[in-house]
């Protein structure tokens, strides 16, 4: 059992509730019911009832809070020790972890490399995921920074956005197809097409947003969920689907592509960066300083 368990379980006794406690450590309320059923499953004992909408803590709980509660305290007093002895020399390399799905778009790209001209002594990492994952990794400060799109980022509990660029989104076709003569198109030719949409885990957002896009035309498009962006990308340049993609996106400038504007919708995307207000890694100011 790990102190941040720990954390989340006084919390929750302290403040009767798993969503005030989910507030205060700035994390969804699914991730603290969760980590205190695996307490309940390790210990094997209740530690809380619920009552007419309320919870209540058991006999166990109540023991099991005084045990934590000086657990806690005597970690705080330890660490703050350490700190405090003059002997305390820690050396550590300064590190950013960046969180990003998909594409790296080419203006982060140029973002990051202002960055490390101006703070070569940073190491910066990158981490890769689905848009789900990174943001359970934000939240537990696995990552620092997220780069990606405004509404897969803006429901972050505890985050701060700030925008890059806003862009209108095109179709992504293979040069196979036969719509791949034309440079504007209609949502009835698009009904015809299978459309190719990141899954619901994958992104979320854009899961709604092809769905949205499949009831506003003419014929029920088929639709082809898929769990990458490469495999989006292959299943388009052999031309088994369309997709949309912004138009500065440089990872589908090939050849075997063609992006086409649609002449009676059109999507509009937001790409940013999201990082937690209570995130203590002053990297982070440095960083976010180079947007303004």
């Amino acid at each position: 059992m790990d102190l941040h368990k720990m954390q989340y379980f006084k919390d929750v006794y302290e403040l009767n509730s798993f969503t005030k406690a989910a507030n205060k450590n700035f994390v969804y309320q699914s991730a603290v019911t969760q980590q205190i059923a695996s307490i309940e499953k390790e210990l094997g004992v209740l530690l809380f009832e619920r009552e007419h909408g309320k919870i209540v803590h058991t006999q166990a709980g109540k023991i099991f809070y005084q045990e934590c509660r000086d657990i806690l305290d005597e970690y705080e007093h330890v660490m703050e020790e350490i700190k405090n002895h003059s002997s305390y020399k820690v050396q550590t390399q300064k590190k950013l972890k960046i969180g990003f799905s998909g594409v790296m778009e080419n203006n982060f790209i140029m973002l990051i490399n202002e960055y490390i001209r101006r703070y070569p002594e940073v190491r910066v990492d990158f981490i890769e995921g689905s848009y789900a994952s990174l943001c359970e990794k934000l939240v537990s400060q696995e990552i620092d920074i997220i780069f990606g799109v405004a509404c897969e980022l803006e429901n972050i509990p505890g985050k701060v956005w700030k925008v890059l660029f806003t862009e209108d989104q095109k179709i992504l076709l293979s040069r196979m197809s036969e719509l791949a003569e034309k440079d504007v198109l209609s949502m009835d030719e698009l009904g015809r097409q299978t459309l190719i949409v990141p899954s619901k885990d994958m992104m979320p957002s854009c899961h709604k947003k092809g769905m949205q896009l499949c009831k506003k035309t003419k014929y029920r498009m088929n639709i082809d969920f898929v769990d990458s962006f490469e495999a989006i990308k292959m299943k388009v340049a052999s031309n088994q689907g369309i997709t949309f993609v912004m138009n500065s996106f440089k990872a589908y400038d090939y050849d075997s592509f063609k992006k086409v504007r649609v002449c009676d919708i059109h999507f509009i995307c937001t790409l940013g960066i999201a990082y937690l207000k209570n995130n203590k890694n002053r990297l982070i100011d440095n960083f976010s300083k180079i947007l303004d």
